[in-house]
């Protein structure tokens, strides 16, 4: 009898230990000999609105003239609009993930009942480093920061050290052309280099001074740009145009004014 009983129990031992073996199977991958969590996936999300906040200088703009105080916000109220949005449950994406086709980022912020953001920097001024980069980490943001290629290293602009720091944290880089240059004025030939050239490894584009033409938008698209951001008012839906994507201009205001702005973008039309 006392057989019989080990029998059984060793049969019950043995039954659990294949269970649990096909259930470990089944929740994970194995990835170069090493098991790794499998994917969660969330229900594609097919209708969504994601505002596109458009940032030039992170700085005190005192005794700067109008134009460069408008293009400033201050650290202080930098760190003011993150800590705001954190709390009212925003959730950065990158604008490569707009892109994506199924949408995975987008899905899992909308299934954690979040609200996505993209934050985008113009012209790769030093203080991106300074104060920008270090204030997306304390709240866990990343940001999209546009590089005017020939102003890399320059004073008061970053140096290609400190951008290829950023791309490793997981801010995305894309390109604002060579030279900054207003790009419905020139011939064709000087768009395609300013639009080729500056590529580099970017997906992302910026049209500068958001000056651009159907020509621009063509050969940016051949160069192979994913997505471009423009200076239009508005918010990013699922109807919106990869390569002509509306913007919320930011400037030095309290968090409550820029959730106004947010807001007012959403029914532009």
């Amino acid at each position: 009898m006392r057989k019989y009983w080990l029998l059984i129990l060793a049969t019950m031992v043995l039954a659990t230990a294949i269970t649990g073996s096909f259930l470990a199977s089944t929740n994970h991958k194995k990835i170069a000999g090493v098991i790794a969590p499998a994917v969660t996936q969330h229900p594609k999300v097919e209708k969504y609105e994601v505002p596109i906040l458009m940032y030039h200088y992170i700085r005190n703009a005192e005794g700067e003239n109008d134009l460069r105080k408008r293009l400033s916000v201050s650290p202080a109220n930098f760190n003011l609009q993150m800590e705001y949005l954190k709390k009212q449950d925003y959730a950065t994406i990158k604008l490569a993930d707009l892109v994506d086709p199924d949408k995975k980022e987008l899905s899992r912020i909308y299934f954690e009942k979040k609200k996505p953001i993209i934050f985008t920097f113009d012209d790769g001024y030093l203080d991106a480093y300074t104060e920008a980069f270090p204030t997306l980490k304390r709240y866990n943001f990343t940001g999209a920061f546009f590089i005017i290629r020939s102003y890399t290293d320059r004073a008061l602009y970053l140096s290609q050290a400190q951008i290829n720091e950023m791309q490793r944290a997981g801010m995305e880089i894309g390109s604002h052309t060579l030279t900054h240059p207003d790009l419905r004025k020139i011939s064709i030939n000087e768009q395609r280099k300013q639009i080729f050239d500056s590529k580099e490894d970017a997906i992302t584009f910026c049209y500068p001074a958001g000056k651009y033409n159907s020509k621009t938008v063509s050969l940016a698209k051949e160069a192979g740009y994913l997505a471009a951001v423009t200076t239009k008012i508005g918010v990013v839906n699922e109807t919106s145009d990869l390569l002509e994507l509306p913007r919320v201009r930011v400037e030095n205001v309290s968090p409550e004014v820029l959730l106004d702005k947010i807001t007012y973008a959403k029914e532009y039309p």
